[in-house]
């Protein structure tokens, strides 16, 4: 064998690939010549999974979309039962306040004609029939103003009742509080002006009353008058004392609202007046004609001191009284009907 170089012998088979080291077992440091992971993992997890943010930012939006449906859902169920609920309201009190006012109108008639009823001419003054007359048109006032009464508390019971519905459920009606603070607003007036009427009619019953015995008093006069001349004593005699009764209740009625003093004065000397006849026809039937003429011209006079009452100022003065009542419900009638 001879000397030169030692290595494999020519044309000698490559060396097939020598086995990849074996991985070390996790918490292990890597054996040689095995690479080690790019991002090794804490010693006995795996490494995280990547999530998968296609699918979450998906139902995302789908969890998104439901929510702004619901949310459209209740808000239209909310302003649907809403309106609903404020218009039932806002009819029931439209149909209370047109009941009110078609009762209202008829008040207002009366109040319209009350100058009318309330006559400036001096009652000593006029006739027969006029007296008799005035007596029915004060009657017809004293019967429709008590008739009135209830109806005007009726009313406004009702019309409270209404407008205490126009506030149920305040957190349900918000969108559509504007019409129901609008038919509030018109019920207040619509109520003001039912106090002023009742007010109005209440005083109207008294002074109405008043003058029915007023009235009385003075048919008693014509009556005793017309006695007296055809000398039956009787009959005048009966009509004194009914004189006396029907003046006796006219005073003390005669703090009526709206009348001035000058009427109480006035029934005290028509008072005086109807006790100083009694008196003449008491010494003229008993045949004491020296008291009878004394007591005839105490009775003249007297008579042409009642004629002498300032008639037209007591009417100026008690209508003066209660227009201010009955412009304070029209006033109230107008802002209602206004809005």
């Amino acid at each position: 064998m001879s000397e030169g170089h030692v290595g494999p012998p020519p044309d000698a088979p490559e060396p097939e690939h020598a086995a990849e080291p074996l991985a070390p077992p996790p918490g292990y440091p890597p054996a040689p010549g095995y690479p080690p992971p790019d991002d090794p993992a804490p010693p006995g997890y795996a490494p995280p999974v990547a999530p998968a943010p296609t699918r979450r930012n998906a139902r995302t939006i789908v969890i998104a979309a439901i929510v702004v449906l619901v949310v459209v859902v209740a808000a239209a169920g909310y302003a649907g039962a809403g309106y609903a609920f404020s218009a039932s309201r806002l009819a029931s009190a439209h149909s209370t306040y047109n009941t009110v006012i078609s009762h209202q109108n008829t008040i207002t008639d009366e109040f319209n004609a009350f100058d009318a009823k309330l006559s400036a001419t001096n009652p000593t003054t006029v006739t027969s029939a006029d007296l008799k007359s005035s007596r029915t048109t004060y009657d017809q006032l004293v019967s429709q103003a008590q008739a009135a009464l209830p109806t005007i508390a009726s009313d406004d019971a009702s019309l409270a009742a209404a407008q205490s519905g126009l506030s149920d459920n305040s957190w349900l009606t918000v969108l559509n509080r504007s019409n129901l603070d609008h038919a509030s607003a018109k019920i207040d007036h619509e109520r003001s002006a039912l106090a002023s009427a009742k007010t109005l009619t209440a005083d109207l019953v008294q002074l109405g009353t008043f003058y029915l015995s007023l009235y009385d008093g003075l048919i008693d006069v014509d009556t005793l008058d017309t006695k007296a001349t055809a000398k039956d004593f009787t009959g005048a005699a009966a009509a004194v004392v009914a004189l006396k009764t029907d003046i006796g209740k006219a005073l003390l009625l005669s703090s009526a609202p709206g009348l001035p003093p000058e009427m109480k004065q006035f029934l005290t000397d028509f008072q005086s007046f109807a006790v100083d006849f009694a008196k003449l026809l008491n010494d003229a039937t008993t045949g004491n004609s020296t008291a009878a003429q004394a007591d005839l011209k105490v009775i003249e006079a007297e008579a042409t001191k009642l004629q002498g009452y300032d008639f037209d100022k007591i009417s100026t003065a008690i209508k003066s009284f209660y227009q201010t009542l009955i412009d304070a419900f029209n006033s109230e009638v107008v802002k209602a009907n206004s809005l």
